[in-house]
């Protein structure tokens, strides 16, 4: 058996929080869910296990809005039956989510669920579950007091019972709502959920790496032109981490950075994604934040010590003038270093919304330059450029994988 990396405590509070950042309508809107979802199924007498299953699918329900359209101000809001095809496609492969997935096919028309895993009805139970508590959170207020709100909810709920939400759903929210002290913790401590996963639910370094490159799919797959971006950076920085004699966890770990390094542009408009322009002074300070995010989202993970630095750290320039955090050379740990060159070389190598892919004499040349500002490390530099060959290949055939994955996501919204 292999030996504990983090928990899913840690990472179900980072994925939650980094959802959170695409969608800023509502507050905590991921926890609030989670809370909401597990309270309903405690209600209908599912096991822990159930509820579990139940749990993640509500942190991570909506993951299929990356692919789709930001809506205008006066273009309402997606729901759970609107993702959840294009969320099953990312999702996929991974083995500690199978049961989130299976969860969406049955809110997908036409996707078949696994009766195996589940019984048919868990399954309508848990979409229809999702949904209530999605629909609920959003019309929670946090500027009033939430008793306020209560019966106002509770009718609205209590109107679409038997029309697309069964009445033993709504039933089971009603008998949970009647109790005062959960919409006060609904609405002022929906971190809360968190209670209902122990850190002892184990998480390998191989299973943090299947989660990393789920998440990744999420940061990426918001732009066509950055949808391979994370793939092709963590697979650049393992070669160079394997050519520098880095040990095998060393090099798991530095794949997780290249997977998350980019975890904080879910902040980042997708406007500014796809702009086909230089971005403005004003536009790039947004952009600039989102390294700050990136620290913030992995920090408090257990195991990710060294992976939140080398990730949140890949702007940092050897020269002190990077960001967000403006090291000195000294304080840039190697791993940081190859993200960085990792990052630079998987960018410029990329079709950009305002430029056409590199090629190799222009990407070694853009790599010089980033020496000779002092910006990079020149002994990082030449290991890529006398290796290019061999990291491009290897960097060309993950981008490559996720490349079809994402266009086997992609749906057409009218």
């Amino acid at each position: 058996m292999e030996k504990q990396f983090t928990n899913m405590r840690d990472i179900a509070r980072s994925f939650a929080n980094a959802m959170n950042l695409l969608r800023p309508e509502t507050e905590n809107l991921h926890q609030m869910v989670a809370y909401l979802a597990y309270n309903i199924a405690d209600e209908m007498d599912y096991s822990d296990e159930d509820k579990k299953d139940l749990l993640y699918a509500s942190l991570l329900y909506d993951v299929g809005i990356v692919m789709m359209p930001e809506k205008d101000a006066g273009g309402g809001r997606y729901y759970f039956k609107d993702f959840a095809g294009p969320g099953i496609g990312i999702i996929g492969d991974v083995p500690r989510l199978k049961g989130v997935c299976e969860i969406m096919k049955i809110a997908e028309p036409g996707e078949d669920a696994d009766e195996d895993l589940f019984g048919a009805d868990k399954y309508k139970d848990f979409a229809e579950i999702i949904h209530l508590s999605d629909r609920v959170a959003a019309m929670l207020d946090p500027k009033d007091a939430a008793l306020n709100q209560v019966e106002d909810i509770c009718d609205t709920i209590s109107e679409e019972s038997g029309q697309g939400i069964s009445s033993t759903v709504v039933e089971a929210f009603l008998r949970f709502a009647e109790k005062e002290y959960v919409w006060m913790e609904v609405l002022h401590q929906p971190e809360i959920f968190l209670n209902y996963i122990s850190d002892a639910n184990v998480i390998t370094l191989d299973e943090a790496i299947e989660l990393a490159r789920f998440m990744s799919r999420i940061i990426d797959f918001r732009s066509s032109y950055t949808a391979m971006h994370s793939s092709g950076v963590a697979a650049t920085a393992v070669r160079l981490a394997e050519i520098m004699g880095m040990s095998e966890d060393e090099c798991k770990m530095m794949m997780i950075a290249g997977y998350l390094h980019d975890i904080g542009k879910l902040k980042v408009p997708k406007t500014l994604l796809d702009k086909n322009d230089k971005l403005t002074d004003s536009e790039f300070n947004i952009v600039k934040e989102y390294a700050y995010y990136t620290n913030l989202l992995l920090k408090d993970i257990a195991g990710f010590e060294q992976i939140g630095r080398w990730a949140s750290l890949h702007h940092e320039k050897l020269n002190g003038y990077g960001y967000p955090f403006r090291l000195s050379a000294d304080d840039i740990p190697m791993g940081a270093r190859i993200i960085a060159i990792a990052d630079i070389f998987s960018a410029v190598a990329e079709i950009r919304a305002y430029r056409p892919g590199m090629s190799k004499e222009e990407v070694i040349v853009t790599l010089k330059e980033y020496v000779e500002s002092g910006a990079m490390s020149g002994y990082l530099v030449d290991l890529l450029i006398n290796n290019y060959d061999d990291i491009y290949s290897i960097r060309d055939r993950e981008v490559r994988r996720e490349g079809a994955r994402y266009f086997a996501s992609s749906v057409d919204v009218d």
